[in-house]
Parts: structure tokens; sequence; C-alpha cells
């Protein structure tokens, strides 16, 4: 899809993902490495698949480099300054991207930041963990993934605004913001006048009520949503009907009405008791079950049920295996394209590059441009709205692909959001209500999914209002669609019926585990997502079940991958007139985050799980308890300068002779955590077998660790907060 494009990355470990889904959509990624190269690790392996290395020893090889480029990513990791300014002097095309923590303003500019510092500025952080122990990050680093996946959408929205204006531009991308979407709907309590979200491990607490989704199985954990409405209160009727017949529900239980049982709460007529009770049949029930035997079931009866996947049992997904998502690099599976592009089909990224292995001919090249220069359109069809004119019929609901229409709204492209009175999103109903007046046109959720669209009101069940649908489809540049795998075909709504009347059209279906594949079927939302990919399990505490990122991690995460995809077909659109159908599974896209783990998994047998907010590189490093009441600060400590700085500030300068794991810890070679931030990359190499320090576990800290006399100082014990009162 992006053929035409060069790209040219400047970034370093933090960063490379945002290459790397470039390279996935067809664009010529060039790599710029030190002399020397990387380090190379599981990071390299997993987001510098199929680009081009290039090595350079100065600012003036990087100019060279620009001069031929259509974008530059960038997030000062160069081992020397990098004048993006002046390569748009030189090239008034060039799209330069700056990805860096806190954006290039305001008054954190020049402040570092790690994976759990972003987390914790977020909002994510806070609402992520069990309620008696400090707020927990994903154990497998994630923030500047979404750093990445941002800069990659802001690169090709450029790209649309440069084929209308003729002119490239600058993109000043914040990490910080765009982890802020993970936290949805949480970060919009308080403005709204509700009480903030509580984090609470395994459920979702709604004041006095706490509806648990997590429970031990035979041989793990599973989810089990239990919740109201005319959408699921039919799906738990249908799952305690297999409950009752195995003898773990009773005829009362049964019987209740679960479509308005959330209103009979409110009036009185029901009890919070009722529902803590069934939550105690549900785990006596789940402990009878195994995994496997839970998910048929699901799939069966179309029940809101999933497993809690580790790592091991992604990789020996069915669905995946089926759907051919791995790609085979060199005997490992690596995840594979984001999304299934019916005319232009994603090719298979080779293995990662040599360090300057491209670098002869790519020089070779000299300084031809690529045949991408755009041509810009007539002056009254020109906007400073990079998509308008971009006409979108937006047939999703819930969270996840409404959430890619609404960056579409925001960059200026008209989306009509059809919706049906007799079955209203179920944003209306959840997730919070402006000044808790339980309306559905209160529904903060709802207005900040579907911000800057208009609406229709259509009952899809008529044949009338489907004719509506395909005069939308003429309309259209853009259909996009969210219900279950075959809905569409069935109302005779499917790709080849509405390209019967728009040839043109580029329509994106997307759900959770794609249109095709014996899990298609499945019925779920962002939350189990998340659960299938692997995050459930690698969120927690060692000792304790997993705890889960907060809410719907993989609704927050996906839009951007499906963004990625719907741009590059609409700029393969503009230049040869094709549409084409996208299959976009949300469970795949979020796979691609968790790429470093899964590959070392596979080289090692090392399966990374929850480990609380341990870390790899750095100690200290957690949350720890501030004055007030469940208020916390994040402190990462990177290496010995920082440590001492920290000791300092603590007033313990005693402990500021002693050495960080920076200095004494030692990793493999090959490792999937980051550089430091803000600084020349540096790896510390493997010690000598003799010289490793034997292994011991800090009660409470979650897996082994390699301790310095720093870990000893500043304990990573949850319940351990010796050095921070004052």
């Amino acid at each position: 899809m992006l053929g035409p494009y060069r790209v040219l990355d400047l970034t370093d470990e933090r960063c490379w993902f945002a290459g790397n889904l470039l390279a996935q959509l067809g664009a010529d990624v060039v790599l710029a490495e030190p002399p020397g190269g990387w380090p190379r690790g599981y990071s390299h392996d997993a987001y510098n698949r199929g680009k081009r290395s290039v090595t350079v020893a100065s600012a003036a090889d990087v100019a060279a480099l620009a001069a031929t480029a259509d974008i530059v990513l960038h997030n000062d990791g160069t081992l020397f300054e990098i004048d993006l300014a002046a390569m748009r002097e030189s090239n008034d095309q060039l799209i330069t991207v700056h990805i860096t923590p806190w954006g290039e303003t305001g008054p954190k500019a020049d402040w570092q930041a790690d994976d759990l510092v972003l987390f914790a500025s977020s909002g994510q952080l806070a609402v992520t963990g069990d309620s008696d122990r400090p707020p927990v990050r994903i154990s497998i680093p994630q923030a500047w993934l979404h750093g990445c996946a941002q800069a990659a959408v802001a690169a090709l929205v450029a790209l649309e605004h440069r084929a209308r204006m003729g002119r490239g531009q600058h993109i000043d991308l914040s990490t910080q913001q765009a982890v802020c979407e993970t936290a949805l709907s949480a970060i919009l309590y308080a403005p709204a006048g509700l009480a903030e979200v509580q984090r609470e491990a395994g459920g979702v607490r709604f004041g006095d009520l706490m509806l648990r989704t997590i429970y031990p199985c035979k041989d793990g954990y599973i989810i089990v949503t239990v919740a109201f409405g005319p959408m699921i209160g039919p799906m738990v009727r249908r799952f305690l009907t297999w409950m009752h017949a195995e003898g773990f529900c009773d005829d009362d239980t049964l019987n209740k009405d679960w479509v308005n049982f959330a209103l009979q709460l409110q009036t009185g007529e029901e009890s919070i008791d009722v529902i803590e009770g069934l939550m105690d049949d549900i785990a006596r029930f789940c402990l009878t079950k195994t995994k496997a035997e839970m998910i048929e079931r699901g799939l069966q009866d179309s029940l809101l049920i999933c497993p809690v996947n580790t790592l091991q049992d992604v990789l020996d997904s069915p669905q995946l295996a089926d759907r051919n998502f791995w790609d085979d690099v060199d005997g490992a599976r690596m995840p594979g394209r984001l999304v299934l592009a019916g005319a232009t089909p994603l090719h298979i990224l080779g293995p990662a590059p040599d360090a300057g292995q491209h670098t002869a001919e790519v020089i070779a090249a000299g300084d031809a441009r690529l045949a991408s220069a755009p041509q810009p359109l007539s002056a009254d069809a020109r906007t400073d709205k990079p998509l308008a004119g971009l006409k979108v019929a937006d047939l999703s609901w819930v969270a996840a692909a409404p959430l890619a229409t609404k960056i579409l709204a925001h960059w200026g492209a008209t989306v009509v959001r059809v919706e049906t009175q007799n079955r209203p999103c179920l944003l209306r109903g959840a997730l919070g209500h402006r000044d808790d007046v339980p309306d559905q046109e209160n529904a903060i959720a709802w207005h900040s999914t579907n911000a800057n669209k208009m609406t229709i009101s259509l009952n899809l069940s008529k044949p009338e209002a489907r004719d509506v649908v395909r005069d939308l489809a003429a309309w259209a540049d853009v259909v996009v669609e969210s219900f279950t795998p075959g809905t569409m075909a069935a109302w005779g709504l499917g790709y080849d019926d509405l390209r019967d009347v728009n040839p043109e059209l580029v329509m994106v279906s997307s759900c959770v585990m794609g249109q095709t594949g014996p899990f298609r079927q499945f019925a779920g939302f962002g939350n189990m997502a998340a659960s299938i990919a692997g995050f459930f399990d690698i969120t927690g505490w060692a000792d304790r079940g997993p705890a889960g990122p907060y809410l719907a991690y993989t609704d927050y995460c996906s839009p951007r991958f499906t963004v990625c995809a719907l741009l590059a077909a609409l700029d393969h659109r503009r230049r040869t007139g094709e549409g084409q159908h996208l299959d976009f599974s949300q469970m795949e896209a979020a796979v691609h985050l968790l790429a470093p783990a899964i590959a070392e998994l596979q080289d090692t047998g090392d399966m990374r799980s929850r480990r609380g907010n341990d870390d790899d590189q750095m100690v200290p490093h957690g949350a720890y308890p501030t004055a007030g009441d469940d208020e916390w600060i994040a402190i990462s400590v990177e290496d010995d300068e920082q440590w001492r700085s920290l000791a300092t500030e603590m007033r313990q300068e005693d402990l500021a002779v002693l050495d960080t794991a920076a200095s004494t810890r030692w990793k493999s070679s090959k490792t999937c955590s980051a550089t430091t931030p803000n600084a020349s990359p540096s790896w510390p190499s493997p010690r000598p077998s003799s010289e490793r320090v034997p292994p011991t576990t800090d009660p409470g800290s979650g897996p082994e660790t390699c301790p310095s006399p720093a870990t000893r100082a500043f304990s990573t014990n949850p319940q351990d907060t010796r050095f921070l009162t004052s």
C-alpha cells in the first residue's frame, strides 16, 4: 500500500515500532544505525524486520539520507544532534515526526521518562491493580509503543495533507498524550462530576457493587462477564442455564430479570447480595472446568467467556494459526500482518537486517528522489484539515472501531454514525454519566468516542433501512463496521454487495478475532480481547491472580492500527483508483505490542508473566505511597547518577555511595527492555557466569531478581515504606 514512500528511521529501541508499522504497510524504511550498529536483542529482532540498515557517523550523513525521504522518524536517540528544521528547508515535501516523552513544549519538555513514569502520568497506572496494593504496570513495557502507533498515524495523516497542499510538515508527538488514551473512560470521570475510578483487580467496581470478572479454573484463569441490559442480560441467562444444569445455580437466581436487573438494584427491588452470591457460585463452577471447556461452550452458546491466555497460549492459538498470522523468521514465529487487505496483501517481512547491511545500495542510489512527489489538489480543494472531504459511513459500535472513526473525524472527515434506538450502543448506558444523571445523552464514554460525528438512526432489521445503508455506501469513501462476522453479508450489505454500488469503496470490518477462523464468532469486548492477546496474565503481582490492565485495554490500542491500515488503503486508492476490503482483528493487532517477549519465549523458553512493578534493569522501580489517601508517586532509577540524586533528595546521603542495579546486575544480551530514555543507548554486557549473583526473592516483590546494595536499601516490596516517610 505504501510502496512509493521512503521512511528514514532515526529512532533507537524505544521507537523502532513506528517504522515497523510503516514497513508492514509497504513503505521502504531505512534504519539509520550508529557505527557498529545498535545493540541486538529481542526488540531489534521484532521491530526492525523489513527495514534496510545503513550506518551513519554524522548529521551530514543523515541530512543526505533525508533529502531522498518522505518521512523522518526521530526520538533523540542518535549520538549527535539532528536539525529537523534544516532537513525540511532542504526538502519542502519532507514530513518530520519527533517522538518525545512529553512533547517539545510545556513544563515537562526536558524531563526524562520511562515506561512506568509515562503510564503513571497518563492515569492508566492509578486505575490498574489491586486496591490494597500499589498501582501496577503491565509487566512488558508498552508506553513507547503507544507513542509509536500514534506517530505512524500522524505520519500518514501528514502524507494525506501533503497530497492536498504539496508540502510536508513537522509533527510534535507527546508519548504521554498517546498513553492517556489507554485510561479512557477513567480520566473523564472527575471532569464530568463523578467520583474518580478506583482500581480493582479482576473486576470493575460500581459504588458498593464489585462485578468480578476473573475466576480461577482447573488449568489457569477465565473471564466471565456478568452485566445487565438488553444485549448482555440474555447472555447471562444462557450462562446461568448451563450452571443450573450442572447444579451450581438455583431456580430463583436463574429466573431473575437479568435485562432490567440494574434498574431493579437502583429501585431497591433487588439487592447487591444477589450478585455477590452469584459470583461465589460462578467461582465454584469455574473450578470444575478447563479453559478449553469454557471457551468451547462460550463459542457454542455465544457467552461472554474467554481464557486468560499466557504468552505460550497466544503462540499456540488455533485462531492465529488458521489465519496464518505468524511470520516464520529463521524458524521462529513473529507477529505478522496487522490487517488482511483484500487488494494489496501485506508482505511477509524478513528478518531484521545486519548493521549497515544496505549502506552501499542506499548510497549508490545517490540523491535520486523516490517517485512519490505529491500532485497538489486544485486551489478550491485545498484545506488545512488533512481529511476534509473524506466521507465515512460508521456502522460500528461500543469503542474500538468508533474510536478509529473518531480519529478520522478529528482530522476533518465527515463521519455519519449509524445507530438504532431499539438496540442502543452499550456506551450510552455504561461507564459513567455526566453529573451522575443516568440518561443516555449524558454518557461520557459515548460522547468522547463519537465527538465530531453526525448520527442517523436506522433499524437494520428493516429492508428500507438497509436501502439507506446502500445509499450511504454510494456516497462514502469508507464504510466501517464491527458486527459479528457474516452479519453484514446476511443483510446484503457485505463488501461485495456494497462494491457494486461504489467500486472504489474502502471497507473495514473490525471485530475481536477477525472475519475467519474457528473463533470468528467470539462474542466479547476489549477486556476480553486483551485477555486473549496475553495482557491480563502479564499484569498484576506474582503472588496473586492476574489483575489485567484497566478495563478494555485493546479497545484503546487497536484504533491506531485500524487508522494506519485505512489511511494506507486510501493512499493506495488515490494513486490507483482501487478500493478494497480490510479484515481487521483487534486481538491480532494487540499481539504486536508483545512481539519482543514472544521472541524471547521461543529463544530461551522463559515466559514473561506478571511481576508487579519489578524491572529487568532498574531498581528502585515502582509506585510508592505519598501523603493522602491512595496517593502515589512513580520512581524509576536507571543508573548510579540518578540513584545518588534520589538518595540526596530523600536526605539519605549515606545511601548515595551504593551502586544501583545498573552496574551490578547482569542480564542476557538478548532482552526486550528499553534503553535509557533521553540518553545515548548503553546496554550492559552479560557478566561471566562465575560473577553472577545468585537470585533471591524479596517477599511480595514478585519473581526472582538479582539484588544490588540499592535493592536491599530500597526494597520493591509494596509494603516496605522505610524511606518514604519524612
